[in-house]
């Protein structure tokens, strides 16, 4: 047990860190369901791997998490997962607030060592592929320019995805 006390404004600011990623992640979610069936790029992605694979993110240990499935040429999401084929774990809500909210791309958080990894390298880059090309439609270019090392062009309009994922999801 720990003797060290938060302070209430650290605990604020939590609560809203949490609140923001997990709206994000509700975001990504749906933004990566949708463009598997709408970009072909992310489709080719996760067309290449297995029926069932799994993955987790999740912002800390006991923070917001997101776990999703591929299972019958579709995206599900899960409640709860045993095993997982890929688990990202952010080492705190802070280093995944700035990924979630476009301030870090996610090579330069592997980079600096802000989550850990579990599972095969080479599929997680698959993921983070995909990640990339759902955060080229979900933030503006200003945005994406900073944290993508080349911004990839759209398949659709970034309206018509919005429209998608927030209307006929």
């Amino acid at each position: 047990m720990s003797n060290y006390k938060i302070s209430n404004k650290r605990k604020i600011v939590i609560s809203i860190k949490e609140s923001i990623s997990r709206i994000v992640l509700f975001f990504l979610y749906r933004g990566i369901k949708v463009l598997y069936k709408k970009d072909s790029r992310v489709k080719e992605e996760l067309d290449a791997l297995e029926e069932g694979f799994s993955l987790e993110m999740k912002t800390s240990i006991n923070g917001p998490k997101l776990i999703i499935k591929k299972e019958n040429n579709d995206i599900i999401k899960l409640k709860e997962a045993e095993n997982v084929d890929i688990s990202i774990c952010f080492k705190s809500i802070d280093a995944a607030f700035l990924v979630l909210t476009g301030r870090q791309g996610v090579a330069q958080a592997y980079a600096e060592h802000r989550f850990t990894l579990k599972g095969d390298i080479a599929v997680a880059m698959a993921v983070v592929r995909c990640v990339d090309l759902v955060e080229s439609y979900l933030f503006p270019k200003f945005i994406t320019k900073n944290i993508l090392k080349e911004v990839p062009k759209r398949e659709k309009s970034m309206l018509s995805i919005y429209r998608t994922i927030i209307l006929n999801f």
